[in-house]
């Protein structure tokens, strides 16, 4: 139980009204009943605090409370965002081996103290790799959801200096930070800092700065969960494979999923669209690929005030989208 001094203090900030003294008393409370191993405990009032706010978005004033956030020394930038996820499993369609796995990382985390007590530890370090637009931050931002985590999206557009040794501090900086709380600790385009060490071509700060990760990484003593998240899963390091206790591949939707996904964007606007007539059509599309064309499809049909989707207007888009996809691939070579 928590000293009534402390309770005290928690009551008269709730009732002036100070969140950020609130907040700070509550986590004091929460990281004294986690030095009892009253993990439960500590586990279900860590939620409730976060709970509480989670829109998107949204920075809680009390996360004063934890400290100011990690910034880069020379720009002074955030190192990181603070973002509340709203997305639900129904937002997504995933086939059954990666649904598998993420329910596993969920339910492992969600009974962590069971696991604790057989001097086992939850999976909390993913990898999420595949080809874009086929799942992996969404998939981020759902574990978030379902875990009650705010998620701390890494900003590498500031992580990454052009000063000796100061990518290096950047990562310390997260990695510090995140040890003040529990959250998903994203970093998407991981092979920006995560390249091949046996890469030649590859300077000699980038080498360090896998080596800073690798043992941050080990060291890392928190309830959070890292999920890192990679297009170029071939360019990383063989290492930081080894650091995860789980690697997800996310794939291009097969045509059952591709099935999936059409009928999921258009269950609330009209068409007159037999779906097992254009999944040959959109096989080799990512699933962002198809979500555009559905909704460009609406927004034509909306626009030409007709207000269904039919074949016709499906294959227009379908064809600018190829067009679209051809002059990418033609200026990206």
């Amino acid at each position: 139980m928590p000293s009534g001094e402390m309770l005290i203090k928690l009551f008269e900030n709730f009732k002036n009204q100070d969140e950020e003294g609130f907040a700070k008393i509550a986590f004091e409370i929460i990281e004294e009943e986690q030095k009892k191993n009253h993990f439960l405990l500590a586990d279900k009032l860590r939620r409730a605090m976060f709970s509480s706010t989670n829109t998107i978005n949204k920075t809680p004033k009390y996360i004063n409370a934890l400290g100011n956030l990690p910034r880069d020394k020379d720009n002074n930038m955030n190192l990181v965002d603070i973002k509340y996820s709203d997305k639900e499993e129904t937002d997504i369609i995933l086939n059954a081996d990666i649904h598998e796995k993420l329910s596993s990382v969920v339910l492992e985390n969600q009974k962590s103290e069971v696991l604790r007590s057989y001097g086992l530890r939850p999976k909390r370090k993913l990898l999420f790799c595949g080809p874009p637009g086929c799942g992996k931050t969404l998939s981020a931002e759902v574990l978030s959801n379902m875990l009650n985590l705010p998620i701390l999206y890494t900003r590498f557009d500031s992580v990454v200096s052009s000063y000796l040794g100061e990518t290096a501090t950047n990562l310390s900086k997260i990695f510090n930070f995140a040890e003040n709380g529990s959250w998903v600790l994203f970093f998407d385009e991981f092979d920006a800092i995560g390249k091949s060490r046996d890469n030649h071509e590859e300077h000699g700060e980038l080498k360090r700065v896998v080596n800073t990760f690798l043992q941050l990484m080990d060291n890392f003593e928190s309830e959070s969960i890292i999920i890192a998240a990679t297009n170029y899963e071939k360019i990383i390091d063989h290492a930081l494979w080894r650091r995860f206790d789980e690697v997800i591949y996310f794939d291009k939707p097969s045509e059952k999923e591709i099935i999936k996904m059409l009928e999921f964007k258009f269950r609330t606007f009209k068409h007159q669209l037999k779906f097992d007539g254009l999944v040959k059509d959109l096989v080799g599309f990512s699933f962002a690929d198809i979500e555009r064309i559905c909704q460009e499809s609406i927004k034509k049909a909306i626009l030409n005030n007709v207000r269904i989707v039919d074949a016709d207007v499906f294959k227009e888009v379908l064809k600018k989208e190829k067009e679209r996809q051809s002059l990418i691939s033609k200026f990206s070579e």
